[in-house]
């Protein structure tokens, strides 16, 4: 699935968070906000003696919280984050630094609201923080720089919202609704010069257009910088359904596109498949048909359908035309020729998972019989699968009654419950040695604030 216009989609997410970040309840019933406006990014940090400085490369948890103040009638948090250390059982989990007063909590910038997955991971050293302002609707962001070793936090950028597209060769690019920046990874220095504008994720290419073009677009491979296949502009329907592949050599894109209207609710749906070659000025149109639902969220929800580049060298759009039927029709591109291709064949199903991969994780064999029921929590769910193969949980606690967090390398999970006798512990468990360590939760975190558990490395 393309991912163009992916921050729109971003927009519409964080504005439900500002929703929900108010509780709902009649207007005289409902707590007086006073959160302040106007205030410093950062109140206080909290750095470990030299001594207590962990060695490089020391694992560890991050806790970024949102920690209601408890005013009666009062709404009002900090944002704080907290350490705590598994190869250091004895030492408690340890305040660092409290931000300041927000109705969120922090979390590094190139988490799940990054464009390009793959990036997701990268520099957790850059942390974001909404901030409110004058209406829910309407807040700003402060980015961060925090060394996990020293603890010294500095506020390295403010300004009206920020997203983060992805990386290329160190350097972040970010978008704040105003304009395209850059983000130097190595020295944390924001600017407002950008290489390039991007405009969607074809996997593993970046689609973009330079900086100074007026149209058209490039594939771009983000690891090496290198610009390789250029592509004049295609129309996007507005709410309806786009997919999209790419050659291994970044030199021929397809895009298939259906337009809905706002009355459809469902069944066979025309549509086109364009197909772009870098080196032919004009792309190629192939009429197309696929049987979809109407989606909450998203608008269309393709039934049985399968975009894919052949080993011979074609496009090819399979469809599964008629829902209680078995056969697929196939509309197929000669890359080389461009010959147009039509045939039917009967319906190939798609393999499930085997879940040895889960969220971007490596997931150990052990778990895996216990992770389809739990794709619903993301990344966590590898979390709540490894406690309850322990025995520490006796069911799935269901994602609003705890937090999880998972390393990039899947061996470490940090589970905490929201509710009932766990709910005074953070419990850490090593996916390796299969042992787990409880630390008791220090009393200024409240066992209902909201958290996030980010794995990062002394540096």
């Amino acid at each position: 699935m393309s991912k163009v216009w992916w921050q729109l989609s971003r927009i519409c997410s964080l504005a439900a968070n500002a929703v929900l970040a108010l509780p709902l309840a009649h207007p005289e019933s409902r707590p007086i906000n006073i959160i302040p406006l106007n205030q410093p990014p950062l109140l206080k940090t909290f750095p470990p003696k030299p001594e207590e400085q962990t060695r490089p490369g020391t694992g560890k948890f991050v806790i970024f919280t949102r920690e209601s103040l408890r005013k009666p009638k009062r709404w009002d948090f900090i944002a704080g984050a907290w350490e705590l250390i598994p190869s250091k059982p004895n030492v408690p989990i340890t305040k660092r630094v409290e931000f300041c007063h927000s109705s969120w909590e922090a979390r590094p910038l190139l988490d799940t609201l990054v464009n390009d997955e793959r990036n997701r991971d990268q520099y957790p050293r850059f942390v974001r923080l909404q901030v409110d302002a004058s209406t829910n609707f309407n807040y700003s962001v402060n980015l961060y720089d925090i060394n996990y070793r020293t603890w010294e936090t500095r506020c390295v950028w403010q300004g009206s919202r920020l997203g983060a597209f992805g990386v290329t060769k160190a350097t972040v690019i970010c978008e704040n609704l105003d304009e395209w920046l850059s983000l130097d990874a190595l020295t944390g220095t924001v600017r407002r010069e950008v290489p390039l504008i991007p405009v969607a994720i074809d996997a593993p290419y970046w689609i973009v257009r330079k900086s100074g073009e007026k149209a058209g677009v490039w594939s771009f491979n983000p690891t090496n910088g290198e610009y390789i296949g250029h592509f004049g502009d295609v129309e996007l329907p507005a709410g309806g359904y786009v997919e999209t592949a790419i050659t291994a050599d970044g030199r021929t894109r397809a895009l298939v596109l259906a337009t809905v209207s706002d009355e459809w609710t469902g069944g066979l749906l025309n549509g086109i498949m364009v197909v772009q070659r870098d080196d032919h000025a004009e792309d190629i149109h192939v009429p197309i048909a696929l049987d979809a639902r109407a989606g909450s969220g998203v608008r269309v929800i393709p039934t049985g359908t399968s975009l894919a580049v052949t080993p011979d060298g074609k496009i090819e759009f399979s469809a599964l035309t008629k829902t209680t039927g078995t056969n697929d029709r196939v509309w197929s591109v000669e890359i080389a020729s461009g010959k147009i291709l039509q045939s039917s064949c009967p319906h190939r199903k798609r393999p499930g998972p085997d879940f040895a991969i889960f969220d971007g994780v490596p997931t150990p064999a052990y778990l895996r019989p216990l992770l389809p029921s739990l794709t619903y929590f993301g990344r966590g769910g590898v979390a709540v699968a490894f406690l309850m193969h322990k025995g520490v949980l006796n069911k799935d606690p269901g994602y609003a009654n705890c937090e999880a967090g998972v390393s990039p390398d899947g061996l470490h999970i940090l589970y905490k419950a929201k509710e009932g006798p766990l709910s005074d512990f953070f419990i850490y468990g090593d996916l390796q040695t299969q042992q787990t360590v409880r630390w008791k939760k220090p009393g200024a975190i409240h066992r209902d604030d909201s958290m996030e558990f980010v794995w990062v490395e002394t540096p």
